[in-house]
C-alpha cells in the first residue's frame, strides 16, 4: 500500500505544487473555487470518454456493464457493487484515491470536488440516470455510496 500511495503522490506532485504556489498570490478562496472548477469539469468530461450516455429507449444494462468496467478500471481504490438489479446499479466504495491523495498532499479543501464529479457527470452527460448518493469519504463516512438508477 506505501508503494501504491507514493505513486499516488508522485502523480498529483506537480498539480499539488501548482495549487499551493497560487495559494501565495490569490485568496485560498478564490484559489479552492478555481481548482474545484477544474477538477469536476475535466473529470466529469474524461469520465464521459469511457461511458457512452444512455439513450432514453436502451437498456440500462448497457450503461451498468459501462459503468462496472469504468469503476474496475481506476487504480488504487478498493470497491464492489452491492447492487446489480435491472434498472439499478449500486456501488460501495471503501478507499478513495483521490480524497486520500488530496488530504495528503494538503488539498483537502479539494477532496469534495473528485465527489461532485459523478453528480455532474450523471446531470451533464447521463440525462437519463438519476444519481444519489449518501454516503462519502470526503465527510468522513465509512465508505461512499454510488447509486445510479434509470429514470423512467
Amino acid at each position: 500500500m506505501i508503494v501504491k500511495k507514493m505513486f499516488l503522490i508522485m502523480v498529483f506532485f506537480p498539480f499539488a505544487c501548482l495549487y499551493h504556489a497560487t495559494r501565495y498570490f490569490f485568496s485560498k478562496n478564490r484559489v479552492n473555487d478555481f481548482f474545484y472548477e477544474k477538477i469536476v469539469t475535466m473529470s466529469a468530461n474524461n469520465l464521459s470518454s469511457h461511458v457512452p450516455t444512455l439513450q432514453k429507449d436502451e437498456e440500462f444494462s448497457v450503461f451498468s456493464s459501462k459503468m462496472k468496467e469504468a469503476v474496475s478500471k481506476i487504480p488504487f481504490e478498493k470497491s464492489e457493487i452491492t447492487i446489480d438489479a435491472p434498472g439499478m446499479v449500486k456501488f460501495k466504495v471503501t478507499v478513495c484515491q483521490f480524497v486520500e491523495v488530496a488530504r495528503l498532499l494538503g488539498m483537502s479543501k479539494l477532496a469534495k470536488a473528485f465527489c461532485d464529479v459523478d453528480i455532474v457527470y450523471c446531470q451533464k452527460y447521463q440525462p437519463n440516470i438519476i444519481f444519489e448518493r449518501k454516503f462519502t469519504l470526503e465527510k468522513g463516512d465509512p465508505f461512499c455510496d454510488h447509486t445510479y438508477k434509470k429514470m423512467n
